[in-house]
């Protein structure tokens, strides 16, 4: 029945975008199609965007409600000829946990539509920043992690949130005291990822094995062993979204990685049910599939050991300590000792795989 109603919505999706593009005419898909290349751009950069956010620190932290008011904000920075700019915008804040625990919380930031024009934000509508939570070193390379894995996830598949590292100042709009300078990145908002790739955003839960695209499915389950990543749920969209293609595959995307081995924060443990004593140790999760996905997957994922493993050497990846650069590497290494073990592979992934959630 779910697997019937998300086909339902996506072919929906599909038909509602063709009577759309044909009623309002070859330049209204032109201005659609420039929108998408113009959000590509921002995120095809991979220098650091500098900025300065002003807002009100106290009154977002207060917003812990599920739908959260938009909050007036801005967006400063240098122009090419040094001079500061400022962008009005309105932010949101997203994410139970850290708006709990944290001194600043995650936001989704819209900008100004056409007033970004010729500014490094030109044609990016909306973006979620992931930012610190505590302000203190290790903290911040907590993010730098984060952003690796969505890069490492970006080389396997082009179904998901596609990061741009940024250097953020943060200041109170309350005080005008600056509470401090950190590393932090922006993700393109979900909607914006259905929009780029012309598939559909499904916001069904209840989704099952059966409801998604077989090879999708295993290399997300696989994705998320290799990080050591248990905290997600595909039924409840957990830290997971759904995209349905024109075609009619149900797609899933994984998103929020803090909770994985990979990154290993000191607030990170898992769910108490599972036979796991902490974040480090990888337990599969992933949905049962037949050998020829866990074939495909397992392929690919040692096609492209070498670029993972690269982006620990670019320029984002030097932000890293080095240790903890060279410590993620190490524990790739674990990951893809299992996969290339046909015994181990069988133990820790096939055998332990989820019929149902």
């Amino acid at each position: 029945m779910v697997r019937r109603y998300l086909l339902l919505i996506a072919l929906l999706f599909v038909d509602t975008s063709s009577q759309v593009a044909g009623a309002q005419g070859a330049a209204s898909a032109s201005r659609v199609d420039s929108s998408v290349a113009n959000q590509r751009g921002f995120f095809d950069h991979a220098d650091p965007v500098r900025f300065t956010l002003t807002a009100d620190i106290r009154l977002l932290l207060s917003d812990t409600a599920d739908e959260a008011p938009s909050r007036q904000a801005t967006v400063a920075f240098k122009d090419a000829s040094g001079n500061t700019m400022t962008l009005p915008v309105t932010v949101k804040t997203h994410g139970r946990w850290r708006l709990t625990h944290c001194e600043f919380p995650p936001l989704t930031i819209t900008f100004p539509g056409a007033q970004t024009a010729g500014t490094p934000f030109a044609g990016l509508p909306k973006a979620r920043l992931t930012s610190y939570c505590k302000d203190h070193p290790a903290y911040e390379q907590y993010i730098l992690q984060e952003l690796q894995l969505y890069r490492a996830w970006q080389l396997l598949t082009p179904y998901g949130h596609t990061p741009r590292v940024l250097q953020v100042t943060y200041v109170d709009q309350r005080t005008g005291r600056t509470r401090t300078t950190r590393h932090a990145f922006f993700i393109d908002d979900r909607d914006n990822v259905a929009t780029r790739l012309n598939v559909a955003l499904l916001k069904a839960k209840g989704a099952t094995a059966g409801d998604l695209d077989p090879y999708h499915r295993t290399l997300m389950g696989v994705f998320e062993y290799m990080i050591g990543n248990t905290d997600f749920l595909v039924s409840e969209l957990h830290n997971a979204f759904l995209l349905g293609t024109p075609e009619g595959e149900t797609i899933p995307v994984p998103y929020d990685f803090d909770y994985s081995g990979a990154i290993n924060t000191v607030y990170a443990t898992p769910n108490p049910v599972l036979p796991i004593k902490n974040v480090r140790q990888r337990h599969f999760r992933g949905f049962c599939a037949d050998a020829e996905q866990y074939r495909r997957v397992f392929a690919l994922l040692n096609e492209k050991k070498a670029a993972i493993y690269a982006l620990y050497d670019d320029q984002v990846g030097k932000l890293l300590r080095l240790d903890v650069a060279n410590d993620t590497r190490k524990y790739f290494d674990e990951f893809y000792r299992i996969i290339n073990t046909p015994q181990l592979a069988r133990s820790e992934i096939v055998d332990r795989c989820l019929r149902r959630e």
